[in-house]
């Protein structure tokens, strides 16, 4: 289906017998192909199917796969082949897809390199611009929701994904926030570690996010962690929310 951030495609992909099903948002022309792979072995991972009897494992896309007449019309089974290689709906291209399972469930670093050990694990599997603006419509969404006074699921991570998804946002805030300076990579690297605009920046993330001083001394460059927290500290302590610069800054950021 079309996206507002592209092709993606909402799928469940278990892993047979390891827990309940698990929703991800999968970037299609990313990663959408690897997760169809990986569900198409799940039946083999597990030892309920070889390679050759997946055609008639009934619980499975990949039986509809080579069962063109039967599929249902909202059922497109064309990613599976366009992520092996750009094969054609055919039933030569059927065969080369089924071949082409054949060898990955064999080789390991082919697997790993289509990050199957992260298919049942995460949030989102796509590029790092795809989830940060999955993360940005969400946040989007939540303001429009509060001011509307509706009352939307937003999703909520734990563990790995809330680190991710937090990182993720800090990263996100941050670009904003060197854009808004006309700051660059140059400049962090340049300018003093206790520049004022990185510390002004430092307070506004310090305030908005819940950016660490590990994180933001290592991409601002500003000396060790608790470097951090002196600077904003004496930032607060004269001029704080008061400050010309930092107010132009929350207007740029915020908006």
């Amino acid at each position: 289906m079309t996206h507002p951030l592209g092709r993606l495609r909402h799928l469940r992909a278990p892993a047979l017998r390891q827990g309940r099903y698990k929703s991800l948002i999968v970037e299609e022309d990313s990663h959408l192909g690897a997760l169809l792979h990986y569900v198409h072995l799940n039946p083999v991972r597990a030892g309920m199917a070889s390679v050759d009897a997946l055609k008639d494992y009934r619980w499975s896309s990949y039986w509809y796969l080579f069962n063109k007449r039967m599929r249902p019309e909202f059922l497109d089974c064309t990613g599976a082949l366009e992520g092996a290689g750009g094969l054609a709906d055919t039933p030569k291209g059927r065969e080369q897809y089924r071949n082409y399972l054949e060898w990955l469930s064999t080789d390991e670093a082919a697997r790993k390199e289509m990050a199957f050990d992260k298919m049942c694990r995460g949030w989102a599997l796509g590029t790092k611009d795809f989830k940060k603006a999955l993360l940005e419509e969400a946040e989007s969404d939540e303001k429009d929701d509060a001011e509307s006074g509706a009352h939307k699921a937003i999703p909520r991570y734990d563990g790995k994904d809330l680190r991710e998804a937090n990182e993720l946002r800090w990263e996100m805030f941050l670009e904003k926030g060197l854009s808004a300076l006309d700051k660059d990579a140059k400049a962090i690297a340049a300018d003093l570690k206790s520049a004022d605009w990185k510390v002004t920046l430092a307070a506004l993330l310090k305030k908005k996010t819940s950016a660490t001083n590990v994180w933001i001394s290592q991409k601002l460059n500003m000396g060790a962690p608790d470097a951090v927290s002196r600077y904003v500290s004496e930032f607060r302590r004269n001029e704080g929310d008061q400050n010309e610069s930092y107010k132009e800054l929350v207007t740029k950021v915020m908006t």
